[in-house]
């Protein structure tokens, strides 16, 4: 693979805030895109609040490692603001968690909206009428909703990627692997053959790429960790090279073995892994992720993984790029 060069809101809130937050999601109401960098959360809350138990709580856990990088990366940055400091431009931001000490509740509460000023948004409001409801509550739910925002994030991205699409490597990966998969225009198809297909993005400070292959379904092995790593090493041995001669991908499993998880992706059962890659007889490396599942239609197992290559720089928000280039995949319905 050759290198690349040079990568809550209190009692006193205001009524607008009331309105907005409190109405269902209008689909049929235009609204502006959100607004927002990257793996970025608006929290909303006074300082008090912020500054107790309940806001360590939360910011220990948005601050815990991303998974499967090779240097420690935090889930989300978050920028907090008062009450009175929420206003419109704040309001468009793609990801919004409230917390609010409201002494009218007997018990912690947790709403969830889709879309309340911007389109795509999550806002996540957990009230109580203690400081330690709220800490219990968000305790219970916080992975539930850290996906939702991690979900947020992924459509920002799908959003900006559908107004260019590399349509040879849609029509490749159509006719090879009976998938729709919304491959950006930037994205080249470097290796095209048998059942699999390598696309490569090249900067000049990183490198993304995605691979898809496929297989002969036989057992429910091909979703255990074992099989999918050897898998996976079997084609990236075959297709991925790197600069040196005999030089090929491989998963850097001494480094940090791969992490696996059962996950429900699209209705169906799939497995998720996130781990690290590197290059035999070279010093290249980086974090990669990929799901595996069943197509039963033609009884096959399908892979689809994504990679980063950046040197001195942070990859988080790279493989949540590329993850999102990777859960555009539908099957084609012929």
């Amino acid at each position: 693979m050759k290198k690349t060069s040079g990568r809550i809101l209190s009692l006193l809130m205001l009524p607008g805030i009331i309105a907005a937050f409190s109405s269902c999601d209008t689909e049929t109401t235009t609204k502006p895109s959100s607004t927002g960098q990257s793996s970025e959360i608006v929290v909303v809350s006074e300082n008090n609040l912020w500054k107790s138990s309940a806001g360590d709580t939360i910011r220990d856990f948005f601050d815990g490692p991303f998974p499967g990088m090779p240097q420690p990366e935090p889930l989300y940055k978050l920028i907090q603001v008062k009450v009175d400091g929420f206003g419109k431009l704040l309001q468009n931001h793609r990801n919004i968690f409230i917390i609010a000490i409201d002494s009218s509740l007997t018990a912690p509460k947790i709403e969830i909206r889709r879309n309340v000023w911007a389109k795509p948004q999550r806002v996540v409001k957990i009230s109580s009428h203690t400081i330690e409801g709220i800490k219990e509550l968000f305790i219970e739910r916080r992975e539930e909703i850290l996906n939702l925002f991690d979900n947020a994030e992924i459509e920002k991205i799908q959003e900006l990627y559908r107004k260019n699409f590399n349509l040879d490597a849609i029509k490749a990966i159509r006719n090879k692997f009976g998938l729709d998969l919304n491959v950006p225009k930037d994205y080249y198809l470097a290796v095209d053959t048998n059942n699999f297909i390598w696309l490569r993005r090249e900067t000049n400070v990183m490198s993304q790429g995605i691979l898809i292959y496929a297989y002969p379904y036989t057992d429910t092995l091909a979703f255990n960790a074992n099989k999918i790593r050897s898998i996976r090493n079997q084609f990236t041995q075959l297709y991925v090279p790197g600069p040196g001669e005999g030089s090929f991908m491989i998963i850097a499993e001494d480094v940090m073995p791969p992490a696996a998880r059962t996950i429900t992706l699209k209705d169906m059962r799939s497995t998720e892994m996130r781990g690290l890659w590197e290059v035999r007889k070279d010093f290249m490396g980086g974090p990669f992720l990929n799901y595996t599942f069943v197509d039963t239609k033609n009884n096959m197992v399908i892979g689809l993984d994504g990679y980063v290559y950046a040197p001195n720089q942070s990859k988080r928000n790279y493989l949540k790029q590329v993850q999102a280039v990777l859960l555009s995949f539908k099957f084609l319905e012929n």
